[in-house]
């Protein structure tokens, strides 16, 4: 797999001045992010502002694709197709549409992070290898299992607002890194984020926090408060355990904080709502 913290081969930036102003600049934000973050591409043109100017937008491009992997769900389950098989569906589409670009970084991050007695240099050098070890393959199997045994125990409708909500606001997490860290690399992708202002990062957060709670709240007031903010909290607590091992963030780490938001998600969702 190509990893998503090697610099890709595209134009550079359309650089323009401040953050994006009025309906079409943010739509024009939000085009570009789905064209980064899926394999679906709209004619944007050159990019205009990096990710760091646009973290509202995240939560919106992740409730999109939680919202077509939810369809999908929903249809299968409301065919009286078994639990599983709707799961195993939602989150082999989920990876098709992404193009598995956060698993990706989570197997490089789980490699790089994995063994003991490694010093910073040696743990980024193997972050950059493109090939899977044991530490990779073991998280991905572990995750793709998770996911699946939370999202089957969930109904159609169920099952559609906990996806979208689970994506929106493990899209948001990710500001959280930009933030309270700084990219390890001068090249990659971790590099070519920028760097956010408090505002935008909370604004994003806030965005996929508020969501996830008004999705969720037909589904119990419990549920609605602590899947979404203990998300949050277990992206903050994984982007400091990757910044105590290698000085900050990377795109594979960031991949990996992803993952985690959304896997915390989904385990307190499948916990607290009842059958």
């Amino acid at each position: 797999m190509t990893s998503p913290d090697q610099p890709p081969n595209e134009a550079p930036y359309e650089r323009v001045s401040g953050r994006p102003s009025g309906f079409d600049d943010w739509l024009q934000a939000f085009k570009e992010q789905v064209s980064f973050f899926t394999g679906v591409r709209l004619a944007v043109g050159l990019p205009r502002w990096p990710l760091a100017d646009v973290l509202p937008v995240l939560p919106v491009v992740g409730a999109c694709i939680g919202l077509a992997v939810g369809l999908l769900f929903a249809i299968v389950r409301g065919l009286s197709g078994p639990g599983w098989l709707a799961a195993v569906l939602a989150v082999g589409a989920a990876v098709l549409i992404t193009r598995a670009l956060h698993e990706d970084g989570l197997a490089d991050t789980a490699d790089g992070l994995g063994p003991h007695g490694l010093d910073a240099a040696r743990r980024l050098e193997i972050m950059r290898d493109s090939r899977n070890g044991t530490f990779g393959v073991l998280a991905l199997a572990l995750t793709v299992l998770l996911k699946v045994a939370c999202l089957a125990k969930f109904g159609s409708s169920t099952g559609l607002v906990v996806l979208i909500a689970a994506h929106a606001v493990s899209r948001a997490a990710i500001a959280i890194p930009l933030l309270a860290f700084s990219p390890v690399r001068s090249d990659g992708l971790g590099a070519k984020t920028g760097k956010p202002g408090d505002n935008d990062v909370w604004l994003a957060v806030g965005i996929g926090v508020a969501l996830a709670f008004l999705l969720l709240l037909g589904k119990g007031i419990l549920v609605a408060l602590f899947a979404p903010l203990l998300a949050v909290a277990a992206a903050w607590v994984a982007a400091l355990w990757v910044a105590e091992r290698i000085g900050g963030y990377t795109g594979d780490t960031l991949g990996a904080v992803q993952q985690t938001a959304e896997i915390v998600f989904l385990v307190i969702a499948a916990l607290l709502i009842a059958r």
